[in-house]
């Protein structure tokens, strides 16, 4: 299972449960952490349950996707997931 985040909507968070490619459940809420763990505990997860966090990564609020980006790659990095953000190279 995975859990995808859209912070594209200023001040709106919704988190995703996907199963094989298909959204099961989604909650909506005002903080992207808190959307996650009210799916998660609507669901009777445990964050480890989770493969991968993914996010939406625009077009949107551009504090929002990052803070979306922020979120899906803190997860990712502290349960050992490979994050799904792409290297910028600065020239």
């Amino acid at each position: 299972m995975k859990i995808y985040l859209d912070t594209a909507v200023a001040k709106k968070a919704k988190a995703e449960l996907i199963e094989k490619d298909r959204a099961v459940d989604f909650i909506v809420s005002d903080s992207p952490i808190e959307a996650i763990d009210k799916l998660l505990k609507k669901n009777k997860l445990a964050i480890e349950e989770i493969e991968n966090f993914d996010f939406n990564s625009g077009p949107g609020s551009f504090t929002g996707l990052r803070v979306g980006a922020a979120v899906v790659n803190t997860l990712n990095w502290a349960l050992g997931r490979k994050s799904k953000l792409k290297k910028i190279i600065y020239k």
